[in-house]
C-alpha cells in the first residue's frame, strides 16, 4: 500500500542535496581541463580562456550559494571540496607551466624531425623567407616557419592574444639579430636544449 499524505496527495521527497554539487564539481572539473588545454600553447587560447572566466566565475557564485544553504539547513558534506581544490591545482600547473611542458615534450620529436629538414639561414638579401612545414607539427597547429639568424622560427596558430607566438630553434640561444619591425620585442622561454617559446608583438 502506497503511503500518501493530507488529501490523498503523495508527498514530494526532498530532492538529494549531493546533485548540485555533483553537478559543480563535474563543471569545475570540465572548466580546469579546459584552462590546462588553453594554455598548454606558446601563448594561451584567448578565446577559451574568455569563456573560461564567465564559467568559473559563476561556478564560484554557485559554489557560495550552495555553502550558504548547506550551513543554513546544518547539511554539511565534503561535496564542497572538489570545485575548488581542481580549480586551485589547475591555475597552480598554469602558474608552474606544466601544460606548456607536458605538451611540448610530446611534440618535440616531431619539431625535430621539421627542423631537420628546414633551411637554418634565409636567401641572400632576404629577410624572414618563409619555408614550407606542415600544418600540424606534433599536437600543435602551425602557421608558418621562418629561417632567422641561426635557427628557425615557428609560428603556433592561437597566438597571444593580439600577438603572435610560437616556438624556436635556436641553438646559440635568443640573440638582438631576431628583432624586427615585425618580431618586436620578442620574449622567449627555454624549453629545453634548443628550443624556445616565444611571444613577439608585430
Amino acid at each position: 500500500m502506497v503511503a500518501t499524505g493530507r488529501g490523498g496527495v503523495r508527498p514530494v521527497k526532498p530532492s538529494n542535496p549531493r546533485v548540485p554539487w555533483l553537478v559543480l564539481n563535474v563543471v569545475a572539473s570540465i572548466a580546469a581541463a579546459c584552462l590546462l588545454w588553453a594554455f598548454s600553447v606558446p601563448g594561451f587560447v584567448f578565446l577559451l580562456v574568455l569563456g573560461l572566466v564567465h564559467v568559473l566565475g559563476l561556478a564560484a557564485v554557485a559554489w557560495i550559494v550552495l555553502m550558504v544553504m548547506g550551513i543554513q539547513r546544518r547539511q554539511w558534506s565534503w561535496w564542497f571540496l572538489p570545485a575548488p581544490a581542481v580549480v586551485v591545482l589547475a591555475l597552480a600547473l598554469v602558474v608552474a607551466g606544466v601544460p606548456l611542458q607536458a605538451r611540448w615534450a610530446m611534440s618535440r620529436s616531431a619539431f625535430e624531425r621539421v627542423v631537420a629538414t628546414v633551411p637554418t639561414t634565409s636567401p641572400v638579401g632576404v629577410e624572414w623567407s618563409s619555408v614550407p612545414v606542415p600544418s600540424r607539427i606534433g599536437a600543435y597547429r602551425i602557421e608558418a616557419a621562418y629561417p632567422v639568424p641561426g635557427g628557425v622560427v615557428f609560428y603556433e596558430a592561437n597566438g597571444y592574444m593580439i600577438d603572435d607566438a610560437g616556438f624556436a630553434y635556436l641553438p646559440d640561444g635568443p640573440t638582438p639579430d631576431l628583432e624586427t619591425p615585425d618580431f618586436e620585442s620578442p620574449a622567449f622561454k627555454h624549453l629545453g636544449g634548443p628550443w624556445y617559446s616565444w611571444t613577439a608583438s608585430w
